[in-house]
């Protein structure tokens, strides 16, 4: 399961349970010291062996619950999943490596005959089972067929297990191996494209990985590199080689320049990243280990050294994109940091990484916001996440993605003595950053806009809301300094399309209503809006087969009473089984509008799908067919086409909006988990939508317009620097949330309060109705520093340049 729906806080027992915590943590460290430090007995507790159609196997139970911990099943899912079983089965299996424990082997064996079992004749996989009798979830949201996140674990484990079976079961390995392959083949055949780019926000970003996700390609990574080990071949290295160059090239910033030297985890949102999942850094060690490109080795060490880094001497956080948020830590999260450094130090030699490697497993043992041992080694238990800096917000659940990631991190340190000796590292002091919401500021002048939101379709809202300054408005903040020194101050906020870069649409007014029979002879005039292009998808690019195959043309025209909508599709099959709210399972077009450019939610969103009970126009904002609206649909040569009238007031407004712009966008996937649409952003954020003006008179084709000159100016009481305009007419395509440094070089706060003050700062054509949009600023030391003791009193320092990038390690 992604690890997002996995952190569900039960806070019932939290108080009773933290007074048994002082007792767990002193008996962990004795446990430390007289038995292993990696026990496997939760997860062994979890692993039930099953039977099915005569196959002996096991499923992993997902969820553990306070006090008792016994089984709980993911209520709608299933009861069981690859993503778990995958993974239980590479650390049964490293178990076996560090142990020769058969007990090990057989449990690994078990599992990764569910992983075969879940394999599709394609390679592709399913996730989840309903039943212990193996009854597959087909069509759920996080098992449907796919080479998403747990196909690409299940590769992981079919590859290790490969290697370590090798020597021990030849023949068992060998039907791992033909299952590893069917799915390295499925891989190499959706990196057709590789070497080309798409661009986005003026980055050059890698457009063939698979999923167009860094995190997930990067899992299969550490299959590949494991099974290469093991039965080295051109053609594994040379899909392992397409998936580990994309990685590569793909990393941004540098230490003091957002967002800071990461490997973003998506190929759409060049400035996120969450701790969940993101093997990057792994993945791109072990792969270069496996075929010697110290390239490989190098680009996971600069975000190592930068990006990771940060984390270690400032604090842990689960997400950046694009302020840092530390709350919802969780195992999965800690362990792609310490794996990430356990691999470079592996691929280098540099004890440095052993050390960092071992400052990041301390979380598990109380080195963490929350003060809490998050590791049992008497029971094998690791704790589901921390909400909170205090006892009551860690969630004292221990599910199989907590207990696995756990024991996988304490399996990378346990055996290389510097890194055990860090892990029992505790913080005493430290540098902190500071984060304030621009939109808690008190108002100085003007009438600023709020606007709310948790994500962009790139990147988290910082506390759920975000300011808009026009003309004339002028906010301040108090900020309190407690460590004086100097400090680099960032902005989080919207980057505006510059001169020459701003979408515009406009509708066409008709003074005679077309006909709804989907034949268009009356459009031939109505220009066309075209999803065709690359650019234009949000995921899934891999499956596209170019415009000719799988692409939309949209014409709109409007009434005082009615929005007129044509589609010609072009797709290679229609295929629709479902209806109503279930057409997302087969081929629908989905709409979305929107009041307006700064709406701050959808007016309504619906599908268009030709189902076995005719054409439907399905409203997901209400929950039934949209009032009023008439469809017709008929077969094309090459594709089909839809032809619609949507009363105004079906789709959210009183009247037909004229000499308005609303939002719009039109999207369908062309296969797997992809999603084509006219502006290539997320539909279901509001302000990503394609303005379209509702003008009356004659329509101009779509085109571009030129944007106005937006930025805002920021001053500071109390410090030598001088006021300063950030520029945010800066974007060559739309607008996006992004972190900038508001003073290039640092600024000395003295301790106490000073005032943080931020006003509109339009220059040319801004009119009246231009807005700078303010999300929070971000201020830490430049040169940052965090002060450890560790468990014979040894005192350590780390130390992280953010200027020049520099770092190390006193003792």
């Amino acid at each position: 399961m992604i690890a997002g729906n996995r952190f569900r806080v039960v806070l019932c027992f939290a108080l009773i349970c933290g007074l048994l915590m002082p007792m767990m943590a002193s008996e962990s460290v004795k446990a430390q010291s007289t038995t292993s430090l990696v026990n496997v007995d939760h997860l062994r507790f979890l692993t039930e062996p099953v039977t099915v159609d005569g196959r002996e196997m096991a499923i992993v139970h997902i969820y553990s619950e306070v006090p008792d911990y016994q089984w709980v099943d993911a209520a709608g899912e299933g009861i069981s999943a690859i993503d778990d079983v995958a993974r239980a089965a590479v650390v049964y299996l490293t178990e076996y490596e560090r142990t020769k424990d058969a007990a090990m082997l057989d449990l690994a064996r078990q599992c990764l005959e569910f992983v075969r079992y879940m394999q599709a004749p394609d390679g592709e996989f399913y996730n989840f089972v309903f039943t212990r009798e193996g009854e597959i979830n087909k069509t759920g949201n996080t098992s449907y067929k796919s080479l998403t996140w747990w196909a690409m674990r299940a590769l992981w484990s079919l590859g290790e297990g490969v290697r370590v079976l090798d020597p021990v079961d030849k023949a068992f390995a060998d039907e791992l191996a033909e299952a590893y392959l069917l799915t390295e083949t499925a891989i190499g055949k959706v990196m057709g494209n590789y070497g080309e780019y798409k661009e986005l926000h003026g980055y050059k970003i890698p457009a063939w990985l698979p999923n167009e996700a860094a995190d997930s390609s990067s899992i299969g990574l550490l299959g590949m590199a494991a099974y290469y080990q093991a039965r080295p071949n051109e053609v594994t290295a040379e899909v392992m080689t397409k998936i580990a160059d994309g990685v590569a090239a793909y990393r941004l910033g540098n230490h003091y320049a957002y967002p800071f030297g990461m490997h973003p985890v998506s190929a759409s949102a060049p400035g996120n990243w969450h701790d969940w999942g993101a093997h990057m850094v792994d993945g791109l060690a072990k792969a270069g280990m496996a075929l010697d490109r110290q390239d490989w080795i190098a680009s996971a060490a600069a975000e190592a050294d930068s990006f990771f880094l940060r984390q270690l001497v400032l604090e842990r956080f689960r997400d950046m994109g694009v302020v840092p948020d530390r709350l919802g830590q969780i195992a999965y999260g800690t362990n792609m940091i310490v794996q990430g450094y356990m691999s470079l130090y592996k691929a280098t030699g540099e004890e440095r990484y052993a050390k960092y490697a071992g400052l990041a497993a301390s979380w598990y043992f109380g080195n963490n916001m929350a003060g809490v041992q998050m590791y049992d080694p008497a029971t094998g238990r690791v704790f589901d996440g921390i909400s909170g800096p205090v006892e009551w917000r860690v969630n004292r659940n221990s599910g199989a993605e907590s207990t696995i990631e756990g024991l996988m991190s304490l399996q990378a340190v346990a055996d290389v003595p510097p890194a055990v000796e860090y892990m029992n590292a505790k913080t005493t002091t430290g540098s902190q950053w500071l984060i304030k919401q621009a939109e808690e500021g008190r108002r100085a002048s003007g009438e600023p806009i709020y606007f709310r939101g948790t994500w962009t379709g790139e990147a988290n809202i910082s506390g759920g809301r975000y300011v808009g300054l026009g003309a004339g408005d002028v906010m301040e903040l108090d900020v309190d300094i407690t460590a004086p020194g100097d400090y680099l101050v960032y902005a989080a906020n919207m980057r505006q399309p510059g001169q020459n870069a701003q979408e515009t649409a406009r509708a066409l007014q008709t003074n005679s209503a077309p006909t709804i029979d989907a034949k268009l002879d009356e459009w031939a005039t109505v220009p066309m809006l075209s999803a065709n292009t690359r650019k234009q998808f949000l995921r899934g690019v891999n499956f596209w087969q170019g415009a000719d195959v799988d692409s939309h043309d949209v014409q709109l025209l409007w009434d005082a009473d009615k929005l007129y909508m044509a589609v010609q599709v072009r797709d290679p099959e229609h295929v629709q089984n479902y209806t109503t709210s279930n057409v997302w399972h087969d081929d629908a077009l989905w709409v979305y509008v929107s009041e307006g450019p700064n709406a701050q939610s959808l007016a309504t969103k619906f599908t268009l799908a030709q189902t076995p009970d005719g054409t439907q126009v399905w409203n997901w904002t209400n929950s039934g067919f949209v009032r009023g609206a008439e469809a017709a649909w008929q077969a094309t040569d090459n594709g089909y086409i839809f032809e619609v009238s949507l009363p105004w007031k079906s789709i959210g407004f009183d009247a037909a909006p004229s000499d308005q712009t609303i939002g719009l966008e039109v999207g369908r996937s062309v296969g797997g988990n992809s999603f084509m649409d006219l502006t290539g952003r997320d539909p279901d954020i509001a302000s990503n939508l394609l303005p379209v003006e509702i003008s009356e008179g004659e329509q101009a084709d779509a085109g571009e317009g030129s944007a106005p000159q937006i930025g805002f100016r920021v001053e500071m009481t109390d410090t030598d620097a001088a006021p300063v305009v950030v520029e945010q007419s800066v974007s060559p395509d739309y607008e996006y949330l992004w972190l900038d440094l508001v003073w290039k070089s640092p600024v000395f706060l003295s301790k106490g309060s000073h005032v943080l003050r931020y006003s509109f700062a339009g220059a040319g054509n801004a009119g009246d109705n231009a807005v700078s949009k303010i999300d929070a600023f971000y201020l830490q030391p430049a040169i940052l520093r965090r002060e450890f003791t560790l468990a014979d009193g040894k005192t350590v320092t780390l130390t992280y340049n953010t200027l020049s990038g520099s770092s190390g390690l006193t003792e």
